[in-house]
Formats: structure tokens, C-alpha cells, sequence
């Protein structure tokens, strides 16, 4: 239904992860983090030298990597827990249906799919973590919150999985170098400035820059937009692409915000005045929008801000030298809701061969210091400290990332492992990030809109509501293309407002009030906001 959330995120979610390298600081000693401060004895696996080999379905189509062997990633894991771990990355998003309708689950799971995250949830199918916490990890301590979070998706109270990118509102403000990931504008600096870097904090200005590339740049493609993440344009109408609301504040489906529809209209009058093309949504993949960008043709794209302007600095640089990528800052109109009430998660299946050495390899991830080697590397050779306690890359990973190989190169990700929580993963972010970005990143940060509870206001799969929910949510994925390329007002309107009648007519209001109703409750019993 939103199509911007997650992954937009999240997951939008997709490439939000995979772009980031790990954290700095952890959360302070007594905070709600499962992430902890752990001494350098508690970060060493209990029995490395027996070895064990765990077959795991990563749901995931948009892995950059199809296994982890030969990876630096494999090969600590290996080295420090005796632990091989054999990959099946996802195919399509109904593959891990097909398995669990089987009963033919691997030894390990890990996904983000909220559907199959509550199928997941229960005895038949996956340990529950207490269970085998108490008999096997007993100092693995969960915090009430973080439990309670993860039992949601259960129809028992007990919780099968630990979300990543989990931390307490209060935690993230009282943290230091955020990097958050949403929505984002990534821009040819090198063309921006040869315009005379003009003003860019309105929507006029935006289309003005539109034009003088246009004009100045003919052969240039002045917006390209990828269509798994355009959250970057809802600024330009002030539009919360991330939690949509009614004339009254409440939160509901995006088409029932005044502003979604100003977005779309935004979008509908970049396609018509020739700033975008009428190709461009006819994409269906991240990698025809990064064709335009190693072309040299693409001014600017709408993406994700997980520090990605350098990915795409380095597939251009061949075509074009002198060019380089940037995120636009933040515009006067910027709005945008930070869910954190977790992502994906790593299951231990019933038909695990060995639950008890699962279960310590994921209290092991979790130490500091192994989720940052999980998604970066070796301590001492990928990164360290610095005297402040943050993270800094040393010389092979910083020659991996500069290079944009550091995917190929290092075949691992903390999230696979539910390693990560969203301090380790945006300190991350924020410690390869350039001195442009970082201030990208502390203005979003001050600017953003928090919550723990909004990604888990959505209705459970099954549920009558649910299908309306989805049915809707289809209805405008599949109506925006063809509202975006109306080829008048007139047609424009029409069209939106045969989506919202088409969409009443399925349960619209019924849906809008089950998510305010819904979100309203997880806040005050998670007590949270």
C-alpha cells in the first residue's frame, strides 16, 4: 500500500542494509538494546572447533551475492566459530512459501515479509528463542520491550526471532553519528556546480534545476526514478512518505493523504514537461536505473541515503572522469517518519541440525564487536576505534568501498544474522559517509520523525482486514504509473479519483481506521510512540 516504506523501507527497504558497514558506539550499559558491550572473552564463540554447517534461505532476491564462499565474511565466521554458513538466496517472494507450505525449512531463515514473519512465528515450525536461550545461553538476556516487539508476530505470546535494526527512540537520540536511511535525491555535483549551484529548498527551485539541465544538458536524462524508491521527491509537497495522514492527523493509507496525491501530481508534471521518461516506468529493477547512472546520462535519481552517492561515483567514473555523485540536503519542506520497530529476522527452524550451536552463534552475533565484523570485517585489518570510541575503516575496506566492490569482496551482511540493531547499523552509515553527508545525516536526524511502534501497525496476514489492506495497496502500485502519465490535468484527476472510488469500494475507510485505531493502541501498550 505504501509504496515508499520498506524497504521503501522498511526495508524500501532493500539496498537500505546492504549499503551500510557497521557501527561505532553501542548503546549505553542498561539501555533496551539486546546489542551489548561485551568484554573481548564474551565476543569469542564458546566452541569454534567444532564444526558445524548451517543451511540458510536468505528471502531476499535483491542479495547482491549469490553465496558467501570466498568471502571475507565466510571466512570469519569460519575462523572464529567453526561455523559454515550455505546460502540459498530467493528466486522470487514465493519461494519461502512454497518451503514453509512444505515443511521443507532449511536449518536457518532470515526474512523481512511481516506475511511470513508470522508463519514463521510458531512451535511447528521454528524454536521458540526463550526456550532455548534458558537451556542452552542463559546469560543471553532480552529485554521486555524487545520481547514483546517480537511476539507480535505470534499467535502465542512466545517470540521465534529477533528483529534487527531495533533501538529505543530514546537510545537513537542520546546516540552519537546516525546515519538513518530513507528516501533520497542523489545529484551530479560536478553538473550542479557548472549550473552555478543554484538555490534547491523548493519545489520551484527543483523544476527550475529541471529545466537548466534540459536545456544546458540535452543529452542528459534530468531525473531518473527508481521506482522501488521515490521518497526523495515527497519533500517537494511536504508529504510524510513513511506514515501518511488524514486531514486530522491520523495515520491511514498513503491515497487518503492530501499530499500523496500532490506527490503524484509532482511526479505526473516532471513526466510531462520532459524530465522524465515515459521508459523510466517501464522499470522494474535497480539495475536499469544504475544503467543510466554508468552511462553518464542521469543528473539526478531518486534512491536510498545509505551512502550510496559513492557507489554510483564509481560506476560513472569510467564512462566520465570528472564526475561525481551527491545527496541533495534536505529542503525546506522535508518530512519524514523514522520507523524502527525492526526489519528482518533470522529464525532456527525445527528442522535445524544442531539448535543449540544456532542459538549461541546468534547470542555471539549479537556481542558488539562481532556485529560490526559481520557486516564490515576483521577488527584490526576492515576497521577500529578510534580514541572516541567510533568506528573507522582501515586501509582494505576503505579500498573496497572507494572501489564499490566491497559486496564482491566481503559477501556478508549483519542483518542475514539479525546482528545488527539500528545504532550499529547507522553508525555505519555514518562512518563511510562523506563530511557532505554526515551533514545530511545530523540535519535528518534532528528533523525526522521517530517511532517504534508504526511498522507494526499493519494487519496480520490471514485477516479479513489484511486482505483489503493488500488489495488496496496492489490497487495503487498498479494505478500509479498510469496516474503519473496522465497526459493531462484533466486525465490526471480522473484517474486519481477512480483509484480512491475503486479503492472505498474495497474497504478503504474500514482499513484507514484499523490502522489509526491500531497504531494508536501499540503505542500506548508498547508504550512507546
Amino acid at each position: 500500500m505504501i509504496k515508499m516504506k520498506k524497504l521503501i523501507s522498511v526495508l524500501c527497504i532493500g539496498l537500505l542494509v546492504i549499503s551500510c558497514t557497521a557501527c561505532g558506539k553501542s548503546a549505553k550499559t542498561g539501555s533496551n538494546s539486546v546489542l551489548m558491550e561485551a568484554k573481548d572473552s564474551e565476543n569469542q564463540f564458546p566452541n569454534p572447533e567444532n564444526k558445524v554447517t548451517f543451511d540458510m534461505f536468505v528471502d531476499c532476491t535483491w542479495l547482491p551475492y549469490d553465496t558467501m564462499e570466498d568471502g571475507i565474511i565466510e571466512q570469519l565466521i569460519e575462523e572464529q566459530t567453526g561455523i559454515k554458513i550455505n546460502i540459498v538466496k530467493a528466486t522470487d517472494a514465493e519461494q519461502l512459501n512454497l518451503l514453509i507450505a512444505s515443511d521443507d525449512l532449511p536449518d536457518l531463515v532470515m526474512t523481512s515479509s511481516s506475511s511470513k514473519l508470522n508463519k514463521l512465528s510458531s512451535d511447528d515450525r521454528c524454536w521458540p528463542l526463550q526456550e532455548l536461550i534458558d537451556k542452552y545461553t542463559p546469560d543471553f538476556k532480552i529485554p521486555e520491550i524487545e520481547q514483546k516487539l517480537n511476539a507480535l508476530s505470534s499467535e502465542n505470546g512466545k517470540y521465534y526471532m529477533l528483529k534487527n535494526e531495533f533501538n529505543t527512540i530514546e537510545e537513537i537520540q542520546n546516540a552519537k553519528n546516525i546515519g538513518p536511511n530513507f528516501g533520497q535525491l542523489i545529484m551530479r555535483e560536478d553538473i550542479y556546480k557548472e549550473l552555478g549551484s543554484p538555490a534547491l529548498q523548493t519545489k520551484d527551485d527543483f523544476f527550475a534545476l529541471m529545466q537548466m539541465v534540459k536545456e544546458n544538458y540535452p543529452d542528459m536524462v534530468p531525473l531518473t526514478i527508481n521506482m522501488r524508491q521515490y521518497g526523495g521527491l515527497a519533500q517537494l509537497v511536504g508529504y510524510d512518505p513513511v506514515k501518511p495522514e488524514d486531514e486530522n492527523g491520523n495515520y491511514v493509507c498513503d491515497i487518503s493523504d492530501p499530499k500523496y496525491r500532490e506527490l503524484c501530481k509532482v511526479i505526473n508534471d516532471l513526466y510531462r514537461m520532459g524530465y522524465v521518461t515515459e521508459e523510466n516506468f517501464t522499470f522494474t529493477s535497480d539495475e536499469q536505473t544504475f544503467q543510466n547512472i554508468g552511462t553518464g546520462k542521469a543528473f539526478m535519481v531518486t534512491h536510498f541515503a545509505g551512502n550510496d552517492e559513492q557507489n554510483f561515483t564509481a560506476r560513472v567514473k569510467e564512462e566520465v572522469p570528472g564526475a561525481k555523485y551527491v545527496q541533495v540536503p534536505l529542503m525546506k519542506d522535508w518530512n519524514y517518519t523514522m520507523p524502527v520497530s525492526g526489519w528482518s529476522a533470522m529464525f532456527i527452524t525445527k528442522n535445524c541440525k544442531d539448535p543449540e550451536t544456532a542459538i549461541k552463534f546468534l547470542n555471539w552475533a549479537k556481542q558488539k564487536d562481532n556485529s560490526i565484523a559481520l557486516s564490515t570485517g576483521y577488527k584490526g585489518i576492515d576497521w577500529d576505534y578510534d580514541e572516541s570510541g567510533n568506528i573507522i575503516l582501515l586501509e582494505r575496506r576503505q579500498k573496497s568501498v572507494d572501489a564499490g566492490t566491497k559486496d564482491a569482496d566481503y559477501k556478508g551482511d549483519g542483518f542475514i544474522f539479525s546482528a545488527d540493531n539500528y545504532i550499529t547499523i547507522s553508525n555505519g552509515f555514518y562512518a563511510v559517509a562523506t563530511p557532505e553527508t554526515r551533514r545530511i545525516y545530523d540535519d535528518a536526524v534532528k528533523r525526522a520523525n521517530w517511532s517504534n511502534a508504526l511498522d507494526l501497525a499493519y494487519p496480520k496476514s490471514g485477516t479479513d482486514i489484511r486482505i483489503k489492506f493488500d488489495d488496496i495497496s496492489t490497487l495503487s502500485s498498479e494505478s500509479f504509473t498510469k496516474i503519473c502519465t496522465a497526459k493531462s490535468d484533466e486525465e490526471f484527476n480522473t484517474l486519481y479519483d477512480d483509484m480512491v472510488k475503486e479503492a472505498e469500494k474495497i474497504g478503504l475507510q474500514e482499513v484507514n481506521e484499523y490502522l489509526t485505531t491500531n497504531y494508536n493502541k501499540l503505542c500506548e501498550d508498547l508504550g512507546v510512540k
